[in-house]
């Protein structure tokens, strides 16, 4: 008996050291990937059900149930349960499929983590201070009090709870981070729940709650800073706020930056000051028009340019500004052009501009039974006047991208009868928006065309793909400008009709549908073409961009299409002569004064003859 008294006071010994040593430290954890997640507050499989007046701050879902009660903007719309203005319900549709999916590979990734023999099983998480990792109950996980997270200054900590069976949140129980959590509270805080979880009556609870097998249960007046999910069973609440957390999580913000000198300006995209949500971006990176993608944190952003060279306009079209979540995918274009000029010689003939046209399918374009390989094909044709030279091909997440066939002559230019055909593979493990940005020149100025794909992961759900080309009439105006009529073409690459089909121009209004709907199905079908039409006015150099939008399946398919319309700012020009400015070069308009002149003389003399003929 002494012996096993001595082991019991050793034991409470290192204990009591280990206690006063501070917090206990873990494992490294890796945060799961909430793609189709982030934004969902509320994410229930059977039902989703609310008494009292509880608030979301962030989408509410339910796949693959049917029943949501006790909030507006639902089917039943009873209230009195709220979801903030700019989140949405997503009531057993693909989008909370999605989400579902994610939950499912987020529960699965934090499950197959190790604690590093940090096993918490049968104690209380009241009165505890852990950092950053992974912490395992092999059964049941309670927390009376206040559970401490420290950050240890760490912005990207990350705490995973694996609780075997349940998780219970004792009442007026909390949690609380310390020491620098990454962005609101909330984020990166995970528990990974065997069955259920119950939040207690005025808890303040931290973190997004997977539950696996059963429900998920806010009592009365819990407040929550995450997310409740489950992935089988119920979410039930009463009288709940719960804001979805806002993570220094990545979302990708694509510029495509285009200086044009058409008239005799010299500047260039590193002349610009460019500004990204209150940080300046290295500009030489968007020297040639191909793109950059911009890694930001979730929230409102914008894009700016703060310092514009004299003589330059500014002209922003697509996502520039706005609220942008954890893996979203945006693209901004900004196009400064030289308005005012300089110094150019009057009888150089207005410059046209080049026009070109990407499509992009992935094949396939779904990997419902999980990661897999994807083949990208991008078919890029020439839909101007004048053939482009240095085309260039980036994509943001696939290379190389491949020249395969198209360029008959082997000239390396776009001639106005090739069509160019790309290929890029690459091994996709989630759900993935790829960019490509082409870019082609022609008489000093650039022309640009984006394509967009979406290729879905782990559900069997085919994602939509729409296409639009602009087409002005014409491409240059003499000085002053003019009228400009521009076409649109949309057609469906895709295999899934659309529906809900719209295009917004940026510099253009109103966009006039003129026919295309051959079945008057009002869906855009795989095999038509609709076409739009719009009239404007302009004075100067013109890019507009017009965005193209429709719906398949609960998910939103969008294509951009740009347009450069040059106006000459001088005088009248005459066409080039080859040969360039000099002071040895006579002027066009000195040549053709001296012509006018010795055609009248000639006509003087003439005259004067018939008038004396013996002079």
């Amino acid at each position: 008996m002494k012996k096993i008294n001595k082991v019991s006071i050793v034991i409470l010994g290192i204990a009591f050291i280990f206690a006063l040593a501070g917090p206990i430290t873990a494992l490294a954890a890796t945060a799961p990937t909430l793609t189709n997640l982030a934004n969902f507050a509320v994410l229930g499989a059977t039902t989703v059900t609310n008494t009292g007046p509880s608030v979301l701050n962030g989408d509410l879902g339910l796949y693959d149930g049917i029943a949501i009660t006790g909030f507006f903007g639902t089917t039943a719309n009873d209230g009195p349960g709220v979801v903030s203005a700019g989140y949405a319900v997503h009531q057993t549709d693909a989008t909370a499929q999605l989400a579902q999916t994610a939950a499912t590979n987020a529960y699965n990734l934090m499950a197959g983590q190790s604690c590093g023999g940090n096993d918490l099983s049968g104690q209380n998480l009241g009165g505890m201070t852990l950092t950053p990792g992974v912490y395992c109950f092999a059964a049941a996980a309670q927390l009376t009090g206040t559970l401490t997270l420290n950050a240890q200054g760490d912005p990207n900590a990350v705490w995973i709870f694996q609780v075997g069976t349940a998780l219970t949140i004792d009442n007026s129980a909390s949690v609380v981070i310390s020491n620098g959590g990454a962005g609101t509270p909330g984020c990166n805080v995970y528990w990974q729940v065997g069955s259920a979880a119950t939040i207690g009556t005025s808890a303040t609870f931290i973190g997004t709650v997977i539950a696996n097998s059963e429900a998920v249960t806010l009592n009365t007046g819990a407040t929550m800073y995450g997310r409740a999910i489950s992935r089988i069973a119920a979410v039930t609440l009463d009288t709940n706020t719960i804001t979805t957390p806002t993570c220094i999580a990545p979302a990708t913000l694509h510029v495509v930056k285009t200086v044009i000198n058409d008239n005799g300006g010299t500047a260039a995209a590193a002349d610009f000051t460019l500004n990204v949500a209150g940080t300046n971006v290295s500009n030489p990176s968007f020297a040639g028009s191909a793109g950059v993608d911009i890694t930001l944190a979730a929230g409102f952003y914008a894009v700016t340019e703060p310092i514009v060279p004299a003589g330059y306009s500014q002209s922003v079209s697509g996502d520039c500004s706005g609220i942008i979540a954890s893996g979203d995918t945006k693209i901004c274009t900004i196009t400064n052009n030289d308005v005012q000029g300089g110094a150019v010689s009057s009888y150089y003939a207005v410059p046209v501009p080049p026009l070109i046209d990407v499509v992009k399918v992935p094949n396939p374009l779904a990997l419902p039974d999980g990661p897999g390989t994807v083949n990208y094909t991008y078919t890029l044709r020439n839909i101007g006047t004048v053939p482009a030279s240095n085309i260039t091909m980036v994509g943001d997440t696939c290379s190389p991208i491949t020249l395969i066939s198209g360029d008959t002559n082997a000239d390396a230019i776009l001639d106005l009868n090739e069509t160019w055909v790309y290929t890029c593979s690459t091994t996709l493990s989630e759900t993935h928006t790829n960019i490509v940005t082409a870019t082609g020149w022609a008489n000093g100025i650039s022309a640009t065309d984006i394509a967009t794909a979406t290729v879905i992961v782990g559900v069997p759900v085919v994602p939509p793909l729409i296409h639009v080309t602009k087409v002005p009439n014409p491409l240059v105006l003499s000085v002053g400008g003019g009228m400009i009529a521009y076409t649109n073409e949309v057609t469906n690459p895709g295999t899934v009709a659309l529906s809900n089909v719209s295009l917004i121009d940026d510099k253009c209004g109103p966009v006039k549908y003129v026919s295309g709907d051959t079945n008057g199905n009002l869906k855009l079908d795989t095999n038509e073409t609709w076409t739009y039409t719009c009239q404007t006015g302009i004075t100067q150099t013109t890019v507009n961009t017009i965005v193209a939008s429709g719906e398949a399946n609960g998910l939103i398919a969008r294509d951009f299409a740009m347009a450069t319309v040059v106006v000459n700012a001088a005088v009248p020009k005459l066409p080039n002569t080859g040969l360039p400015p000099s002071e040895n070069n006579i002027p066009w308009s000195i040549i053709i004064s001296a012509g006018i002149f010795a055609i009248l003389a000639s006509f003087y003399f003439l005259l004067e003859k018939r008038a004396n003929p013996k002079r």
